[in-house]
């Protein structure tokens, strides 16, 4: 990995304190010896109802967080 000194990118509030690391990925996804597609299981069953449908409200799910690649999270993340 090289040394970098600056990195620029949208930034997407995350402000939950002592997230689950279950809500993070949950566990159901980690069934596979690749990273491959994990993004899409990310904070999975916040981002989505029971049919798989995205949660408007949700903030990953919104305009402003895509392309974002800095998550600014609450304590003990």
């Amino acid at each position: 990995m090289s040394r970098f000194e600056r990195f620029t990118s949208r930034l997407v509030p995350l402000l939950v304190d002592n997230i689950d690391t279950d809500q993070i990925i949950p566990a159901r996804f980690l069934k596979t010896i690749t990273k491959e597609g994990l993004d899409q299981q990310l904070f999975y069953d916040w981002r989505y109802d029971a049919e798989g449908n995205p949660r408007p409200d949700f903030i990953l799910n919104q305009p402003r967080a895509q392309g974002a690649q800095i998550l600014l999270a609450g304590d003990n993340f």
